[in-house]
C-alpha cells in the first residue's frame, strides 16, 4: 500500500504567508533597483552633456584641421619655402 502525505490547511496558509512576504521584499528591491537606474540614467545624461560641452569648447579654443587639409598645408610649405640651411641650393 501507498503511504499518502497530505498537507494540512495550516501549511498552506503558512506557505501562501511566506510567499506574500517573498513578493513584498522583491517587489521593494525593483522599486530600489528602478530608482537607482533612473538616477543612473539621469548620470549619463548629464556627463553627455558636459562631454558635449567641453567638446564644443575644445573646437572654439583649438579647432582641429582634417588630416586631409594638414596634409595639403604640409605639401604648400614644402614647395614654397625653398631649401633649408643643410639642404642644397
Amino acid at each position: 500500500m501507498k503511504k499518502e502525505k497530505t498537507i494540512g490547511l495550516l501549511e498552506l496558509q503558512a506557505e501562501k504567508a511566506k510567499l506574500e512576504g517573498d513578493r513584498a521584499v522583491l517587489g521593494e528591491r525593483l522599486q530600489a533597483l528602478n530608482a537607482e537606474r533612473e538616477k543612473s540614467q539621469q548620470q549619463l545624461i548629464m556627463i553627455a552633456g558636459a562631454l558635449q560641452a567641453l567638446s564644443h569648447l575644445i573646437q572654439t579654443v583649438d579647432p582641429e584641421i582634417s588630416l586631409e587639409e594638414q596634409v595639403e598645408a604640409d605639401l604648400n610649405l614644402d614647395e614654397t619655402h625653398g631649401p633649408g640651411p643643410d639642404e642644397e641650393k
